[in-house]
C-alpha cells in the first residue's frame, strides 16, 4: 500500500511539472519543426540522387557486363518485383479482405489520433515528460499509433511505382509532420502538441473505402466524400490557428495569447470566418494567423461556392421514394412496374382497390424510375392506405430487392398505350419480364403488350409459366380490336363485355322515373365471377343447372368446365356437356357472395322451402363431417397449399379451395393450357377432296380464321375498277376517271351492302398490328363464310399497302384509298348502307401533341362527317359507328346532342353506354380481373376471339401447298354473342310483351339461346322512341317487361365447319365413283351437323330447336 501511495506522489509530481511546462526552460518547438522539414527535403533529396545514381549505373553496367547484368539485373528485379506485386495485391489493395481490414484500422487510428489530440489541447503545446516514468496513457497510445503509421508508410513506400513522387504527397507529409515529432520526444523527454492536427486531413480516405464496399447509394457516397472533406479542412484550419495563437510569432518575443485560446475557440473562428459570419468575439492576435485567417477566408469562400451546389443537388435529387417496403402485416401486395402515369393507372387503382372486393384487396406498390407526377400524387394519396410508391427500376436487381418482390403475391408490368414504336415498347416490357423472372424465378407475372407478335417472344422469358405460377399477358390490340370487331357484327359488344370484367357500384333509387342511366348503372354493377359448384349439380345438363341458377338463385350461368379434357363450355347443348362433381362454374353476378350461393346449393333444403344462403346449410355440414369420418387424416405437413401459394392462403373470387385439393386446381388449369395448344395441330387434307365433299370454305393454318388465295392489291383497290372499253382525252381525264369507277362501284353494289367499313389514318410510317387482330374476329371460322361481311378499308394508300402485307390471305376485303375527313369518299364507301363503320385513332402523331384533347381530333371530325353523309332524309337511317378514342375527355365531341355532365366518368357517358367507343384505357381493368380472376380471362378471351386463340400465335407463315385443318380446333362448335331484335317474327311470340325471366326461360328450353341483357333505346317507355340511341342493359330484374324497340343480347352456338376424317373421305369417295361425281342434292357435312344437333326428349319435356344458321342469322 505504502508503494501505491509512493506511485500517485510521482504522479502528481510529474503533472506539476508538466504544468509548469519543463521547469520554466525555453520551448523547443523548432527542434521537432526541424526534424520533419530535415525528412522531408532531406529524404526527398536522397531519393532523388539515388534514382539518378541507380540509373547510372544501370547504363555503366549495360555497357561493361552486358552478360552478368542482365541475368543479376533479372533476379534482382524478379525479387523486387514479387515483394511489391504481393504489398500491392494482397497487402494494401481494397479489393482484398487484408488491404479492407488495414484501410479501415488507418482511416480509425487516424480518428483515434485527433480525438487524442483534441482531449490534450487544453493543456501546454510542449511539456517536459519522462516517457519511462509517466502515468499519461495518451503518451503511450499516440506512440502506439504512430507506430502503426510507420509501418503503413513503409508499405505505401515499397508499393509505389515513383517514390519521389509519393514523398511529397498529401499522405506522406502528414506522415513527416507526425511520427519524427513522436519519436523525437523521447529523446528529449519533451511532448510537443504540436502539428498532430494534421491527421485530420487523413479523414479524406473514407471515401475510398465507401466507393469500394458500394454499400449504400452513389449521392450518399459523394455527400459523405463532401462533409469529410469539409470536416478534415475545417479541423486542419482550427488546429494550425491554435498552433500559431498559442506559440506566438518567432520573430517576436512574448507574442503569444495570454488568454486561455482552446482549440474550441478556434474551430468556432475558423467557422464563422468561413461562413462569412464573422461575429468578432473571436479573432487571431499573432501576424501569422492573421495572414493565415486571409488565405482561409479565400479558401473558405471557393469551398463554399464549390460544395453548395453539390449539397443542393443532393437534396433536391434526395427522392422521398427511395425507402424499402416493409412488411408490417400479413396482407398481400402486387409490384406494379413499367410506364407508370396519371391516365395509365387512374382506371386500374379504381378497379383494384374498388370497394365491392372487400377483404380481397391487396396492397399496390408502385416501382418507377421517375418521380410521380403531381396528378399521380395526389391520386395515391387518395389511397395512401392501399398504395405506395417507389422510386427505382424493374431491370436493377436493388431496387426490387427494396420492394421485397420475392413476397409479393404479383408482379404487374403496364406499357405505355400512346407509344408510337409498338415494337419497342413491347421489348421493354418484355426486358423486365425477364429481369423479374431471374431475379424471382416463382414470381407471377400479368404483363401488358402492344403487338400481338409480341407474344411470341414469351417463350424467351426465363420460367414463364402460365400453370404453376398463372403467368398472364393481356395483348391491348388485341382485346381492343377484338371488340370492335365483335361489335361490328353485335352492335354494343365493347360496352358489354367492359362493363363486365370492370367492377363498379350500383347505388338504387338514383335517376328514377323511366330514366336511362338508373338501368344502365344496374347492369354495370355485374360482373364475372367464377367458383366451384354444388355437387348437387353433378349430371345435370348446362340449359337445366342455368335455369335453377337463374329462377331459383338469381344467378347467370354462361359456362362451365370440368375437370376432364373437355374444356371450357360455354352455353353448352344438352347432348355436348354433362356436368361433373367438381365442376367450375362461370356466372354473372353484382358481387362476389352472391355467387355463394351457388357453391353452397342444396336441392334437399330448397325442395323444403328453405333459402340457400351464403354458407354450407346444416345438411351439408352433417355430409362433409360422414365423409370426413371414412377418410384417414393426414400429417399436416404432407398438405399442399392451394394454388401453389406457399403461405396457404385462398384467393378468393376464384377456385375455391374448400371443395377441390391443389392438384384438382392445377389439374384445371393444366387441361385448360393444353386444350388451347391442342387447336394449333393439324393434319394435312388435300384441297381437292374438301372441295368434292361439298366443304367450300377453307382456313388458316390454326383453323380459326377463314382463308383466301393471295390476291393483289390492284385486284380489291374499288378506285382501279376502270374498263378498258373507254376512250378519253388527257383535259378530261379525271372527270371521265370519276364518271367510270362510280359507275363500275354501282355494278358491284351486291358487295358493299350491309357492309363494314373501317376507317383508319396514317401513312408508311404507322404502325398496323391492330388492324390484323380487328380483321381476325370478323373472319373467325365459327362464322358461315355465306354470312361473312365485306370489309372495306379506307385509308392512305401508303397506309393501306403497308397493312395489306397482312391481311392479304383474308376473304372479301376491299380498299379504297384517301381519308375518311373527305366526304366524298365516304360516299364511296356507300356508308349510308353501312352495318357498322369503324373510326381507328391515328398511332402515328400520338408523341406530336402536347395536348391531349387532340390526339382526336382525326376519328372525332370523322365522326362528325358521317350523318352529313349519310343525310338527314325521312328514309335515311343513322349511321352506326364505333370510334377509337386515346383522350376519355374526348367522349362528349361525338355527340352533338350530348347531354352528360361535364367531367362525367367515360363509362356513364352516353356514346359508350350505347357502344360507339372505345379507349385503351377501358382495358385497363384487365390487369385487376387477370389477377384477382384469372379463370375469367379464358371466357373473355373466348367470346371477344370468336375462335382458340393460343398462347404463342403462329404468324408470318405461308399460306401454300395442302390445306392444313386443325385436327380438333374445327371439331363441335363454338358460341358467340349475338343481337336479336324483339320483332323478330320467329321470335316475337316468346318475346314481345313477356316479362324478361318469362323470355331467358323459355328462350333457353327452346332455342338453347342464353340472355345476357338487352341494347334498350333510351326513351323505350313512349310509343316512338330515338331508334339509334340505345345503351346496354346486363342482366335485368325478372320482372323487366320486353318491349318492341328492345334487342336481346344472347349466347348462341354456331355449329363450325367439321374436318373429315379418313373414314369420311373414303365413304364420299365411294360415293362419288358409284354415282359418277356429287349429287346436286347432296348436303354438306356442316348441314348433317345440325340435324344431329336435335335432341329428341321423349319424357314429355319440349323438342329442342335445331342450332342452326338461321338462328344465327337472327343477328342484327
Amino acid at each position: 500500500m505504502g508503494d501505491n501511495g509512493t506511485d500517485s506522489f510521482a504522479c502528481l509530481v510529474a503533472d506539476a511539472n508538466m504544468q509548469r511546462g519543463c521547469g520554466g526552460e525555453n520551448g523547443r518547438w523548432y527542434y521537432f519543426v526541424a526534424t520533419s522539414l530535415v525528412i522531408l527535403f532531406g529524404g526527398g533529396f536522397l531519393i532523388f540522387c539515388l534514382q539518378i545514381i541507380y540509373d547510372k549505373w544501370n547504363q555503366i553496367s549495360r555497357r561493361m557486363f552486358p552478360n552478368h547484368y542482365d541475368r543479376d539485373k533479372l533476379d534482382e528485379v524478379e525479387l523486387h518485383n514479387k515483394l511489391r506485386h504481393y504489398i500491392v495485391n494482397e497487402v494494401i489493395s481494397l479489393q482484398t479482405n487484408k488491404g479492407m481490414v488495414l484501410a479501415i484500422l488507418y482511416f480509425l487510428f487516424n480518428v483515434i489520433s485527433v480525438t487524442l489530440y483534441i482531449n490534450q489541447s487544453d493543456q501546454p503545446l510542449e511539456q517536459c515528460e519522462d516517457v519511462l516514468n509517466t502515468c499519461n496513457w495518451t503518451l503511450y497510445a499516440d506512440i502506439g499509433l504512430n507506430v502503426f503509421f510507420l509501418f503503413h508508410f513503409l508499405l505505401r513506400l515499397i508499393a509505389a511505382p515513383n517514390r519521389l513522387k509519393f514523398w511529397f504527397q498529401m499522405g506522406s507529409i502528414v506522415d513527416f509532420c507526425t511520427i519524427p515529432p513522436c519519436a523525437l520526444a523521447l529523446i528529449l523527454e519533451r511532448n510537443w502538441l504540436g502539428m498532430r492536427f494534421m491527421r485530420a486531413l487523413r479523414f479524406m480516405q473514407m471515401g475510398e473505402i465507401l466507393m469500394t464496399f458500394n454499400s449504400t447509394g452513389t449521392s450518399i457516397v459523394q455527400l459523405l466524400v463532401l462533409m469529410l472533406d469539409f470536416v478534415s479542412v475545417w479541423l486542419f484550419a482550427a488546429g494550425f490557428v491554435h498552433l500559431v495563437e498559442n506559440s506566438g510569432d518567432p520573430w517576436k518575443a512574448d507574442s503569444a495569447r495570454k488568454d486561455n485560446f482552446t482549440y474550441f475557440d478556434s474551430v468556432w473562428l475558423t467557422m464563422v470566418t468561413m461562413s462569412t459570419v464573422g461575429y468578432g468575439d473571436v479573432y487571431p492576435t499573432t501576424g501569422i494567423g492573421r495572414s493565415f485567417m486571409m488565405v482561409f477566408i479565400v479558401c473558405g469562400l471557393a469551398m463554399f461556392a464549390t460544395y453548395t451546389p453539390y449539397l443542393y443537388e443532393f437534396y433536391r435529387s434526395r427522392s422521398p421514394y427511395a425507402g424499402r417496403y416493409e412488411r408490417a402485416d400479413s396482407k398481400k401486395y402486387v409490384v406494379v412496374c413499367g410506364h407508370i402515369t396519371y391516365n395509365n393507372v387512374k382506371s386500374f387503382l379504381a378497379d383494384f382497390l374498388h370497394p365491392d372486393r372487400g377483404d380481397r384487396t391487396s396492397r399496390v406498390l408502385f416501382l418507377d424510375n421517375k418521380r410521380p407526377e403531381p396528378e399521380l400524387t395526389g391520386l395515391i394519396k387518395r389511397y395512401f392506405l392501399s398504395v405506395q410508391y417507389f422510386e427505382g427500376s424493374a431491370l436493377n436487381h436493388n431496387d426490387l430487392r427494396r420492394v421485397q418482390l420475392e413476397f409479393s403475391d404479383a408482379v404487374i408490368l403496364l406499357c405505355n398505350k400512346d407509344s408510337d414504336d409498338t415494337k419497342s415498347e413491347d421489348a421493354a416490357t418484355i426486358l423486365r419480364a425477364i429481369s423479374v423472372k431471374n431475379y424471382c424465378s416463382k414470381a407471377r407475372l400479368i404483363m401488358q403488350l402492344l403487338n400481338y407478335k409480341s407474344k411470341s417472344f414469351l417463350q424467351t422469358i426465363p420460367n414463364w409459366d402460365p400453370i404453376n405460377y398463372r403467368d398472364e399477358n393481356i395483348c391491348i390490340s388485341e382485346f381492343m380490336y377484338g371488340l370492335v370487331a365483335q361489335s361490328c357484327l353485335c352492335p354494343g359488344f365493347s360496352t358489354l363485355m367492359i362493363n363486365l370484367i370492370s367492377t363498379r357500384s350500383y347505388i338504387p333509387g338514383i335517376n328514377e322515373n323511366f330514366d336511362w342511366k338508373s338501368d344502365y348503372a344496374y347492369g354495370c354493377d355485374h360482373e364475372i365471377y367464377t367458383v366451384m359448384i354444388s355437387s348437387d349439380f353433378n349430371g345435370m345438363t348446362f340449359p337445366e343447372a342455368a335455369e335453377i341458377c337463374y329462377k331459383q338463385l338469381n344467378l347467370l350461368m354462361i359456362a362451365v368446365e370440368n375437370f376432364d379434357n373437355s374444356g371450357l363450355a360455354i352455353n353448352p347443348l344438352p347432348d355436348q356437356f354433362t356436368i361433373r362433381k367438381e365442376c367450375l362454374g362461370y356466372f354473372i353476378a353484382s358481387s362476389y357472395k352472391d355467387v355463394c350461393r351457388a357453391r353452397f346449393y342444396c336441392a334437399l333444403c330448397l325442395n323444403e322451402g328453405i333459402e340457400i344462403g351464403f354458407k354450407p346449410c346444416k345438411c351439408r355440414l352433417e355430409a362433409v363431417k360422414k365423409k370426413r369420418s371414412n377418410v384417414q387424416l393426414i400429417p399436416l405437413s404432407e398438405h399442399k397449399s392451394p394454388n401453389n401459394n406457399e403461405s396457404g392462403l385462398t384467393r378468393v373470387g376464384s377456385i375455391d379451395s374448400k371443395s377441390s385439393t391443389a392438384t384438382d386446381v392445377n389439374q384445371l388449369r393444366t387441361v385448360r393450357h393444353l386444350f388451347s395448344q391442342h387447336s394449333t395441330k393439324s393434319t394435312s387434307v388435300d384441297r381437292g377432296t374438301l372441295a368434292g365433299a361439298g366443304m367450300s370454305s377453307t382456313f388458316d393454318p390454326t383453323g380459326n380464321y377463314h382463308w383466301a388465295p393471295e390476291k393483289k392489291f390492284e385486284d380489291v383497290d374499288l378506285a382501279g375498277y376502270i374498263t378498258k372499253e373507254y376512250q378519253y382525252k388527257p383535259d378530261d381525264a379525271e372527270a371521265i376517271n370519276q364518271r367510270v369507277v362510280i359507275k363500275y362501284i354501282n355494278e358491284k353494289d351486291h358487295e358493299l351492302n350491309n357492309h363494314i367499313v373501317i376507317c383508319a389514318f396514317g401513312d408508311d410510317k404507322t404502325p398496323i398490328s391492330g388492324l390484323s387482330s380487328l380483321i381476325k374476329p370478323l373472319r373467325a371460322s365459327n362464322l358461315p363464310y355465306k354470312k361473312l361481311k365485306v370489309v372495306l378499308l379506307l385509308a392512305e394508300k401508303d397506309f393501306l399497302l403497308k397493312a395489306w402485307k397482312e391481311l392479304r390471305h383474308f376473304p372479301k376485303i376491299r380498299v379504297l384509298c384517301g381519308s375518311a375527313l373527305d366526304r366524298s369518299k365516304l360516299k364511296r364507301a356507300f356508308i349510308n348502307r353501312a352495318s357498322m363503320v369503324v373510326i381507328l385513332s391515328n398511332y402515328g402523331k400520338r408523341m406530336a401533341y402536347k395536348d391531349p384533347f387532340l390526339l382526336d381530333k382525326e376519328p372525332i371530325l370523322a365522326c362528325l362527317n358521317l350523318p352529313q353523309v349519310a343525310g338527314k332524309s325521312e328514309n335515311s337511317k343513322p349511321v352506326e359507328f364505333i370510334a377509337e378514342l386515346v383522350n376519355d375527355s374526348n367522349v362528349h365531341f361525338l355527340d352533338q346532342d350530348n347531354e352528360d355532365e361535364p367531367d362525367i366518368e367515360l363509362h356513364l357517358t352516353m356514346k359508350f353506354a350505347q357502344g360507339s367507343c372505345i379507349t385503351a384505357t377501358a382495358l385497363d381493368t384487365l390487369m385487376s380481373e387477370a389477377y384477382y380472376n384469372d379463370e375469367v380471362m379464358t371466357l373473355v378471351r373466348a367470346l371477344i376471339a370468336g375462335a382458340n386463340v393460343p398462347e404463342y400465335d403462329a404468324e408470318d407463315e405461308e399460306h401454300s401447298g395442302p390445306l392444313q385443318v386443325p385436327a380438333n380446333a374445327l371439331c363441335g362448335s363454338q358460341c358467340r354473342v349475338i343481337r336479336i331484335k324483339a320483332e323478330e317474327p320467329s321470335l316475337s311470340e316468346h318475346i314481345k310483351g313477356k316479362a324478361y325471366k318469362d323470355v331467358f326461360v323459355e328462350l333457353l328450353q327452346k332455342f338453347n339461346l342464353l340472355c345476357l341483357g338487352l341494347h334498350r333505346a333510351i326513351d323505350w317507355h313512349l310509343d316512338v322512341s330515338v331508334e339509334h340511341k340505345r345503351f346496354v342493359y346486363i342482366n335485368p330484374p325478372g320482372e323487366t317487361k320486353i318491349v318492341a324497340s328492345d334487342y336481346l343480347y344472347v349466347i348462341v352456338q354456331t355449329s363450325k365447319l367439321q374436318p373429315p376424317t379418313e373414314v369420311m373421305l373414303n365413304k364420299i369417295r365411294d360415293t362419288m365413283l358409284r354415282k359418277g361425281g356429287t349429287p346436286e342434292h347432296e348436303q354438306s357435312a356442316d348441314s348433317k351437323l345440325t340435324r344431329q344437333n336435335k335432341v329428341d326428349n321423349e319424357s314429355g319435356k319440349q323438342q329442342m330447336l335445331p342450332i342452326d344458321e338461321s338462328i344465327a342469322s337472327l343477328a342484327v
